[in-house]
């Protein structure tokens, strides 16, 4: 699931984008911003298809030791263990998740050697053992689902760089594709129920993205003007574009968006500030923004409602 400070960083990638190219227009960034937020929900496909992956690796390892000619009971066993376990066919014939997943080809056959090696390595573990003591335990399994995906899965480097190189946006994504992963095996339940999650949390975030984009373009000359008054003291070319772009967010939202606190933007922008600017940009902005802020207050432009007069 997508939150609102990941919407945030996607629009700031993009407008920062339009910053250093100004032949993107608005039209064109809304539609990059909506492209961007959806393929959040294909980089979930991949990740809850290499869990299923390994399941189908582990079935496939099952079906060459029945083929032999001594059999071999203890160690189909052992791995009947995994392979019986409801979630995985659920999971896989999930009408909804059959739907998400057309035209996004979550096909993990080029990484067979790498996913023979989880299994082995999932094979072999203590982890295992425990499941084994407790095979028909419906906690027992869920618990182990959720190791294999914990620790082989989300913690994986080398699936980290499959995504990566699949998209280069999909280093930011990881975080929010995995949330929706989780849910998918949280909301596993003895009755075989299942939650397949949207990728937002309701209409109010589904919308945030284009909304701030939009109140962004709407100040945009005046947030400019503002900033520049209130840093006379610094030769404009000495600003970081992305420092503007974040101040210029941070006043679209105060002025465009009513029920979110001042400081709820102000801190938002400030920690993206930490994360992908300079080492000072974030005591810079807030220096600033604190300034513009008081200015807006004077002259009544801070419209606030419900949770946004919170301060």
């Amino acid at each position: 699931m997508i939150t609102r400070r990941h919407i945030r960083i996607k629009v700031l990638h993009h407008l920062y984008a339009h910053a250093s190219d100004n032949e993107l227009g608005a039209a064109t960034l809304l539609k990059n911003l909506d492209k961007s937020l959806e393929e959040v929900h294909d980089l979930f496909i991949w990740d809850i298809h290499a869990l299923l992956r390994i399941h189908r690796t582990a079935s496939d390892r099952l079906e060459k030791v029945r083929s032999r000619k001594v059999p071999d009971s203890a160690l189909e066993d052992r791995i009947s263990a995994f392979t019986d376990i409801s979630f995985f066919d659920l999971v896989r014939n999930d009408a909804r998740l059959i739907a998400f997943s057309e035209g996004v080809h979550a096909d993990w056959s080029a990484y067979d050697n790498h996913f023979r090696s989880l299994w082995e390595q999932v094979f072999e573990s203590e982890e295992y053992d425990k499941l084994l003591a407790m095979r028909d335990d419906f906690g027992a399994q869920k618990r182990f689902i959720k190791y294999i995906y914990q620790e082989h899965i989300a913690e994986n480097e080398l699936l980290h760089d499959i995504y990566e190189d699949m998209h280069v946006g999909w280093s930011d994504d990881v975080d929010a594709a995995q949330m929706m992963s989780g849910k998918v095996i949280s909301s596993w339940n003895d009755q075989g129920g299942l939650i397949i999650p949207n990728l937002y949390k309701d209409e109010g975030d589904a919308a945030f993205g284009a909304l701030l984009m939009r109140k962004y373009f709407e100040f945009a000359v005046d947030s400019e003007a503002r900033i520049e008054s209130k840093s006379k003291n610094w030769e404009s070319d000495r600003i970081a574009k992305l420092d503007v772009v974040l101040m210029k967010l941070c006043i679209a939202e105060w002025r465009g968006m009513e029920e979110i606190p001042v400081k709820v933007s102000m801190n938002e922008y400030l920690d993206l500030a930490k994360e992908y600017s300079t080492p000072k940009s974030s005591s810079f902005i807030n220096g600033i923004l604190d300034k513009i802020v008081t200015n807006l207050r004077e002259e009544g432009l801070l419209q606030k409602v419900g949770r946004g007069i919170i301060e």
